[in-house]
């Protein structure tokens, strides 16, 4: 009996050490499991949440990288029209640029956690940037044919070392994101592997914990998507942006083999959307957006892409239409669309757009080309009322032929190959020369003689028209105070144009010149059109006002064609109103002419005003003008603009000039 009972108590006590020794390593080994997954959740709670702040931190850095290369795109463009056109106006927009896209540079450093390296030589090429964009606007002036060379080896060197900067900087906190998402997601791998080998009754809180991780994952990737949605989206619209509407665009191009195909890009801008945002303000201008989104969205074709590009400006890409005429009927549709009034909390607001239309075959190769063009074209539609319009070569003005022409003309301003013809005004009813009309002819010593249409439109875009201007005027009273000196009595007119009622040296200027050439201010009237005066009406009031103090005739050219209020008109010291042509030359064959000149000479009269026709070109014309008591007359009918030499042998050639 002993010796079963010495052999049954060491198999009890065996196995009570082996339960105990069971239940130890199977607590041991929870605990184990647990601490090994605890370790493990941790680590990977940590890269995630590393992963998800480097994520967050290239969102960030690609932001301001954007706005980076916007600010310096908008610097650059700002820059070229300073060469142009280096008023205080585009000169303050450059400075905002500047500062902007120094912003930009700062916080995309401060987004990285960069105080030093790139992000100081960002800092540093901007600067180096902005100095030879300075160093350029005065080589403009001191030696322009250079300029293009000197902004080609020394401006743009800069421009693209500072964007290259801003790319890589971007690039690369982008490819860190993509490798902390990488290693967040092996991690995920690893812990749905391991949780079944590390767990048996723990399997439930492994499972938890994988269920966690899972959803960390899965709230991390959605982050990760919704940021780079964000970025590729208007955060106001929900419509895609620039960029987003750039790679469409790209990749459209690029499916054709090199053949652009037909692709086209129309560039919207609404008319008047700032008076919605200065008199209701930013909410009702957000809702006009908004609204305006959903209408565009709606007109298009599913495989087209409306996008939002910032402020009013909307695009729509159309990846394929048969021409220009399917591109004019889709933008009568998105027009058509915007039509009814849009309800804001019970406010009903109207609002139009312009639209710029350019066509990949012949209008641009790549996203940049097509947008400049469309941004033309639209600016065309906008200042011509057009509403819709095709992009031409003929309307860039910055056209290699258009440029090279304004080269020439600043050379001819100081080679005097400008001439002035002269045109007689003469007194109704009587026939007496009361005056003449100056006007520039450029005589170009290989294209031959130049009409003023062709040349003197594309000084007014730029700041060469105050050169122009003052040329004209120079040889003007030159030859007044010629025809004073040898016994000649005669007022010379010239025309002025809107943008020398925004100088404010023209004043000065113009006094300037009357003591040069010893010219009384009587003896010359300066003529500018209504649009000119409509520009501004303010500061055209100003400098009117200062020109009248001063002696000088004013008088309003081709009144009738444009779009002065009585209102302005009755507050304008002015002398004279010179009907518009259009008028005058129809007047004996359509008594809706002859109606508006008589009410034009009448209202003269009645605000005290002389009255000019210009355009008779023949006897009765010039009869009924005197019958309606017109004061002046100038046209072929007396005598077409002459060189002053051949107008002094036409005075001489009548004893009392009057008509032929």
């Amino acid at each position: 009996m002993r010796t079963p009972t010495r052999r049954a108590l060491p198999s009890r006590l065996t196995r009570d050490v082996s339960r105990r020794l069971s239940a130890h390593a199977a607590t041991g080994g929870l605990v184990v499991v647990l601490l090994v997954l605890t370790v493990f959740s941790v680590v990977t709670a940590v890269a995630n949440a590393d992963a998800a702040r480097e994520v967050e931190q290239s969102a960030a850095v690609a932001e301001w990288s954007d706005q980076a290369e916007e600010g310096l795109d908008r610097q650059e463009e700002l820059a070229d029209e300073l060469v142009l056109d280096p008023d205080q106006e585009v000169r303050s927009a450059y400075d905002a640029a500047t500062a902007a896209t120094r912003n930009a540079l700062v916080q995309m450093g401060t987004a990285a956690g960069e105080h030093e390296g790139r992000f100081a030589r960002s800092l540093v090429l901007h600067e180096r940037y902005g100095a030879a964009v300075e160093d350029l606007l005065a080589a403009v002036w001191l030696d322009p044919a250079g300029a293009e060379e000197y902004e080609d080896t020394l401006v743009d060197p800069h421009h693209e070392a500072l964007e290259t900067l801003v790319k890589e900087e971007a690039r690369q906190h982008l490819a860190a994101a993509d490798t902390a998402l990488e290693s967040m997601a092996r991690s995920q791998r690893l812990l749905l592997v391991a949780t079944p080998l590390l767990f048996g009754v723990g399997l439930v809180l492994v499972g938890l914990f994988a269920v966690v991780l899972t959803r960390s994952r899965r709230a991390t990737l959605a982050q990760a998507e919704e940021n780079r949605r964000q970025a590729l989206h208007d955060g106001l619209t929900g419509l895609p942006n620039r960029t987003l509407l750039a790679e469409r665009a790209t990749a459209a191009l690029a499916t054709t083999d090199g053949d652009p195909g037909p692709l086209a890009l129309m560039l919207i801008d609404l008319d008047r959307f700032k008076e919605i945002n200065d008199t209701l303000g930013h909410a009702y201008g957000d809702a006009v957006l908004r609204a305006v989104a959903t209408r565009l969205q709606d007109t298009v074709r599913a495989t087209d892409t409306v996008a939002r590009l910032g402020g009013d400006e909307f695009a729509i890409l159309l990846p394929a239409v048969a021409g220009a005429e399917a591109a004019l009927e889709l933008a009568a549709r998105a027009q058509a669309a915007m039509e009814g009034s849009i309800e804001v909390d019970g406010v009903f607001l109207d609002v139009d757009a312009s639209i710029g239309i350019a066509l990949a075959d012949g209008h641009g190769s790549d996203v940049d080309g097509l947008l400049q063009n469309a941004d033309i074209a639209m600016y065309v539609a906008k200042e011509r009322g057009l509403g819709v319009c095709v992009y031409d070569d003929a309307l860039n003005d910055h056209s290699p032929e258009r440029l090279g022409l304004l080269g020439d003309l600043r050379r001819a301003i100081d080679a005097g190959e400008l001439v002035l013809h002269f045109q007689p005004k003469v007194a109704m009813p009587g026939s007496a020369v009361s005056g003449v009309e100056a006007l520039v002819r450029w005589q170009h010593p290989q294209r031959g003689m130049i009409p003023p249409a062709s040349f003197i439109p594309l000084a007014e875009r730029t700041p060469l028209i105050r050169p122009l201007t003052r040329y004209v005027l120079s040889a003007a009273l030159e030859q007044c105070a010629r025809w004073r000196a040898a016994g000649r009595t005669l007022t010379v007119a010239v025309n002025i144009s809107a943008r020398n009622l925004l100088d404010e040296r023209f004043v000065d200027d113009v006094t300037e010149l009357l003591v040069r050439w010893q010219v009384p201010a009587g003896c010359l009237e300066l003529e500018l059109t209504e649009s000119a005066i409509m520009a501004d009406p303010d500061r055209a009031q100003e400098i009117l006002t200062r020109l009248a103090d001063v002696g000088i005739t004013l008088s309003i050219d081709d009144f009738g064609a444009g779009y002065t209020s009585l209102a302005h008109l009755k507050g304008l010291p002015v002398h004279q109103l010179k009907i518009d042509r259009t008028f005058v030359a129809e007047m004996a064959a359509d008594h809706r002419d002859a109606d508006i000149v008589r009410s034009i000479v009448e209202l003269g009269h009645n605000l005290g005003l002389t009255t000019v026709a210009e355009g008779i070109e023949d006897q009765v014309t010039w009869d009924r003008l005197s019958d309606l008591g017109c004061d002046v007359a100038q046209g072929y009918f007396m005598c077409r603009p002459l060189p002053a030499d051949q107008l002094e042998r036409w005075f001489d050639s009548v004893s009392a000039p009057a008509p032929a």
